[in-house]
């Protein structure tokens, strides 16, 4: 399968694939780390899940702010033909720091 064919190719795919990737992210991590500092217990999960939209939409945003300089190092630390992996290795690692 193409390089190409893996990634979302288009505005409407990469909204869907942000949305869910960000919508994972939020309701698992933030919800288990709150739980690990305070400890376990229904009512520390409702808390955490109120504060979870806003979280969201800062997941989000800084989603889209960091896409296009992450895409732009990428491509200035990779050559042309490096694996899809690499790729996605480089593209990961840039966008984390």
């Amino acid at each position: 399968m193409a390089f190409s064919l893996k990634l979302p190719r288009n505005r409407y795919e990469s909204s869907w694939f942000i949305l869910i990737i960000s919508v994972i992210s939020v309701n698992v991590i933030a919800p288990l780390i709150t739980c690990f500092e305070v400890g376990f217990s229904w009512r520390i999960w409702q808390q955490t899940l109120t504060v979870l939209p806003m979280i969201w939409v800062v997941v989000a945003a800084l989603v889209l702010i960091t896409y296009r300089p992450a895409d732009q190092v990428t491509r200035k630390l990779l050559a042309q033909d490096d694996s899809f992996r690499a790729n996605m290795i480089v593209n990961c690692l840039v966008n984390v720091l």
